[in-house]
């Protein structure tokens, strides 16, 4: 095996265990509640993990651009993995909750970076082919993390979900130690300190407006308003303070470039409408075709899946056509998933979901992977970590921005719904119905077959609406790429730098 693929699977490696680490934790959070305490912090464990992920995506391929990719990835992997332990050694949920937080930005280092160092080490061709791979690294990650979780909860304990990653992390920074040699990086020019502070905290006053809002406070209220002024100041400062800088930590003349904004507002536009989609999808199987919560998130494997399938396809048609049609394609079979998916009622069964999955896996793998090497494709070396970095970080935004701007609207539909139910008295509805009695068992045990089935329809419409949003949105993303993405074949607007890798050895 040569040293440039041992290299990849290391990278490959730190990936898994940043994708299986996301979702197992989530299995296993019921049972640390239970052994912790702490309720009232629960959904902060995920957010605090977050919050430093998205935020510490863009500083991290800044960075790996000035100081090179292999010692940023070794401190990613190895904040990443100290956190793991430390998590394990948690003996309180606020103690959890901070080391998660620590967690996060070792996890924001990884997965620009490994995606950096794939587009260093292979030429275009073969890049293209290689990236399938890493998307189904990452897909598969996503489905034996609840079932590790589960499995390591049950049968040894909570704590090594957090404790794995150790053996795991060592290896990676064994290999990249013995084996990654990249070419000397020369920094030229000071560190923008001032630019990162502004948008790192623009960034965590907007997730932190996302995250409370609806909940801790209505989203037409005195507080999401200030956090919402806040952080639009900040992004205002930030792009002031940019236009300024010798050396800014985001240059903006890099969105002259056709390939990197349209890249940078795909991947937006694909967080905000499909992510957040994705979200709502276990709640039309459980809640309205009345399944199981194992069955609901079943449905969803195929979503990640055939993501793998899709970056395959993808990668090799881009060879022959170029980015444009396969990027047109992906994001039509998304628009039409969204279609079918506004479609589904308590009569089709999980399987037609299943199936619609798959499209829209099928999709994203043409358009997310495609988007991301697009933008390395046209950028010189130096720019490479901060491009994929900004992909990644757009999509994680506007995924946090579509659950919210989604769930918003299903509770707005749903709330309208039951309110006008309420007042049917036939149906035998409480004189006060909040929207989580529709998947409350203990409230439906005492419901009529009528209103019971009243709520269902109810529940239908309202997921129907964040089905609705994901399609209006996918279709502004179909339309932006049409209108701007530029045509040719890969190489016709590749920088030169895109088309050479690092030697094999």
């Amino acid at each position: 095996m040569t040293r440039r693929a041992v290299v990849t699977l290391a990278a490959m490696l730190g990936m898994f265990l940043s994708g299986v680490d996301q979702t197992a934790v989530g299995t296993a959070m019921p049972t640390i509640v239970g052994a912790l305490g702490g309720l009232a912090l629960y959904s902060w464990v995920f957010a605090a993990y977050q919050i430093a992920f998205v935020v510490m995506t863009p500083i991290a391929g800044k960075f790996a651009d000035l100081y090179g990719r292999k010692h940023m990835y070794l401190a990613g992997i190895l904040v990443f993995v100290g956190a793991s332990v430390v998590c394990g050694f948690a003996r309180s949920m606020g103690a959890l909750v901070a080391f998660r937080f620590v967690q996060g930005i070792g996890g924001g280092a990884i997965l620009p970076i490994a995606l950096t160092i794939v587009a260093d080490l292979y030429p275009l061709e073969q890049r293209l082919k290689v990236q399938g791979i890493f998307s189904a690294t990452w897909g598969i990650a996503s489905i034996v993390g609840p079932v590790l979780g589960g499995f390591l909860t049950d049968h040894v304990s909570w704590r090594w979900i957090f404790f794995i990653n150790l053996p795991a992390g060592l290896v990676t920074i064994l290999i990249l130690v013995a084996f990654f040699k990249e070419p000397p990086v020369s920094r030229a020019g000071a560190i923008d300190y001032a630019g990162i502070g502004l948008v790192s905290a623009s960034v965590t006053v907007l997730l932190l407006l996302l995250f409370w809002g609806g909940g801790a406070f209505p989203w037409w209220s005195p507080q999401a308003a200030a956090l919402a002024a806040s952080s639009a100041a900040l992004l205002l400062l930030f792009v002031r303070v940019e236009q300024r800088s010798p050396h800014p930590f985001l240059p903006f003349n890099l969105f002259h470039n056709p390939l990197v904004a349209v890249g940078c507002v795909g991947g937006f536009l694909l967080g905000v409408g499909l992510f957040g989609t994705v979200a709502y999808v276990p709640l039309l199987v459980q809640g309205v075709m009345g399944t199981s919560a194992t069955v609901a998130g079943a449905t969803l494997i195929p979503f990640s899946a055939v993501w793998a399938v899709g970056s395959f396809i993808g990668g090799r048609a881009a060879l022959r056509v170029g980015f444009r049609p396969v990027i047109i394609t992906g994001m039509s079979l998304n628009a039409c998933g969204f279609a079918l998916l506004t479609l589904l009622s308590a009569r089709n069964g999980p399987w037609s979901v299943v199936a619609i999955m798959g499209v829209l896996g099928l999709g994203m793998g043409m358009t997310g992977t495609m988007f991301i090497i697009a933008m390395q494709n046209a950028v010189e070396r130096p720019l490479r970590g901060l491009v994929t970095s900004i992909n990644v970080f757009s999509r994680n935004v506007g995924s946090a921005i579509g659950v919210s701007v989604q769930g918003a609207v299903l509770i707005a539909i749903l709330e309208a719904r039951l309110r006008a139910l309420a007042g049917q008295t036939r149906l035998g509805l409480p004189p006060l119905v909040d929207p989580q009695v529709v998947l409350d068992p203990a409230v439906q045990r005492h419901l009529t077959p009528g209103a019971h089935e009243a709520l269902r329809l109810a529940l239908a419409h309202a997921v129907h609406g964040t089905f609705f949003v994901g399609l209006t949105l996918t279709v502004l993303g179909l339309a932006t790429v049409i209108a701007f993405m530029p045509r040719g074949s890969v190489y016709a607007h590749a920088h030169a730098a895109a088309l050479e890798g690092l030697p094999a050895d």
